[in-house]
Parts: structure tokens; sequence; C-alpha cells
């Protein structure tokens, strides 16, 4: 779908090394910020650990702003080791993921015209939150793909189940052919969406929302594998993603443990510390980073469940 923007990309930019940008630039980005021990967190371990992978999972809380910035520090030092990199954005929608990419390439200084021609839905996604991973991407010199679901292919899976799938996802979500998804693993995706709802869905409407996110990690997935094919060897690929995409044994991982099982996947969440302390690890993740929590009011004061299914 992106493949000539991105072998346009690996040829322009080659292997050349960034120069590492300087810590006091990011300190803001770290203060408060501990792991899951309450220590402060080793930034050159991850790093090591990261840079070992072909697959980088950066999680989020998608209204934190500190979060943003942490990944986006991380991010930039990770690209600065010259390793040809795409990343891949859940806030863009596959569809535009060519479109993303050439706008990269064209105005790689202009993240607002990148962001344009990728589609974000800026309301949604509380823009600018986003810009520092973006910058730091384009910064960076990695090429740029989108790869989430889009809403109207979302609710055709609610709808209609996986007959409604895109026919590249089925065989990544059709429990009949993806003999590694268990009744255990649908059973916590359907807890994960009750939670996420703050427990006011039907109990109808609970398989069908779950649909929808299986579609949507298995495109993220189907998009980190189709990057690193198309890119040049040795590449890695870094999703930027919400919490729960980068779940080892629910999200993109379990995608990417069928489509490419040798490789190596790192997956990092981003997590909101309580009281000065880590913080509940929601998850099984290869390591976690607690951040002061964001201001926000109740999230479920005044949720309203969408419709229940027809029929």
């Amino acid at each position: 779908m992106f493949a000539p923007a991105l072998l346009a990309a690996s040829a322009l930019f080659g292997c050349s090394s960034l120069p590492e940008p300087p810590r006091e630039a990011t300190d803001a980005a770290f203060a408060g910020v501990v792991d899951a021990s309450g220590a402060a967190p080793d930034t050159a371990a991850l790093l090591q650990r990261l840079r070992g992978a072909r697959y980088v999972l950066l999680g989020e809380i998608h209204d934190n702003a500190q979060q943003h910035a942490l990944r986006a520090a991380l991010l930039r030092r990770l690209l600065s080791d010259g390793v040809p990199s795409v990343v891949v954005f859940e806030q863009i929608d596959r569809e535009h993921s060519a479109a993303l990419a050439a706008a990269a390439l064209a105005t790689p200084g202009d993240v607002d015209a990148v962001i344009t021609a990728g589609a974000l839905d800026r309301a949604g996604w509380l823009w600018p939150l986003h810009r520092p991973v973006f910058v730091a991407a384009l910064d960076g010199r990695a090429t740029l793909a989108g790869g989430n679901l889009s809403r109207v292919d979302a609710s055709r899976l609610v709808r209609g189940g996986v007959a409604q799938a895109p026919a590249e996802l089925r065989d990544l979500i059709d429990p009949v052919l993806d003999t590694s998804w268990t009744p255990e693993l649908q059973a916590e995706l359907l807890h994960q969406v009750d939670i996420g709802h703050c427990g006011a869905l039907p109990k109808s409407m609970l398989a069908p929302m779950a649909w929808a996110q299986r579609g949507r990690d298995a495109a993220l997935a189907l998009a980190m594998v189709q990057a690193a094919r198309q890119a040049k060897p040795g590449a890695r690929v870094v999703l930027i993603a919400g919490n729960g995409h980068v779940r080892r044994d629910l999200g993109v991982p379990h995608g990417l443990a069928v489509l490419d099982a040798s490789a190596r996947v790192v997956s990092v969440a981003f997590l909101e510390s309580e009281g000065g302390r880590p913080g509940t690890v929601d998850g099984p993740y290869d390591a976690a980073w607690f951040t002061p929590s964001a201001a926000r009011s109740d999230p479920c004061d005044g949720f309203k469940a969408p419709p229940a299914k027809p029929g």
C-alpha cells in the first residue's frame, strides 16, 4: 500500500547516523518518571533492548501530554543510530498511509502538512498532543506510515463480525483460522472492552465491540510487517499506539507472532503513577514506565453507551 514511499525513503536516508539530542533538552519529559520498581528508569538499558528488536511498540494513554513528550525523547535517541526505520501511527488510518509517507518525504519540516495529508482527526486525537512524536519521527528521518482500521471498517466488524472483516485480516482474527486465540484470551479481551467502556455496555455488545478491537490490532500488525518487508534489510518498525494495542497477549504482538514469528518484539507501556509511586501494570508488557497522571475529569462521568446491536 505504501511500498513506493518506503523504498524512496530508504534510498534517500540510507543508514547514516544522526547526532543524539542533548539530555538537557529532554529533562522535562523525564520529570517524575519511574519504572515498575519505583526507581528512575534506566534509559540506556531500554534503548539497548529496543535497538535489538525488529518491532518496537510504544504505548500511551492518549491524553497524557508528558507521555507523548517522553516517547518523543526516546524515539529521537532510538533513531539517532541511523538504522532505517518506519514509524507506524495508530492515529492514521491505513488508507491514508501512502499520502502520509509521501508528504513526510516532500515536506519533512512541516508536520501540519504531513498530518493533513494523512487525514489525522485533529479533534478526535486532541491535536497537538501527538505533535512531539510526529516531529521526532520526521527529524529522525524515519518513514511514516498509518496502520489503523478505519471507523467504517470497524463499524462493519461490530455489525457483522468476522464475515465483514477486510479479506487480508480474516486469517488474523477468525478464531477458527487463528488457533492461538484461546478462550482465555477472548475472555480477557471482553473484560477489557467492558472496563474500557465504564461497565456501561450491554453484555450483548461486548463481543461485537471486541471484533473491532481485534480488527484494529490485526490491521496495525499487518501494517508493521508490510513495512518491514518493504524496507531495507535490517530495518526496524516502531508502532505508536495506545497501551491496549501493545499488550503482549491481546494486542498487536499477537498478530506479529502469527505473521513474523521469528522476529524480536519489544513492547513498552506508558502508564500513570499513583501518588508518585508506580500504579498497576494493567497487562503483560516487556517494560512499563510511569509518568505523573494527567489532569482530567472522570472519563466515565456522563458516559453513554452506543445503541445495542440490532437483532
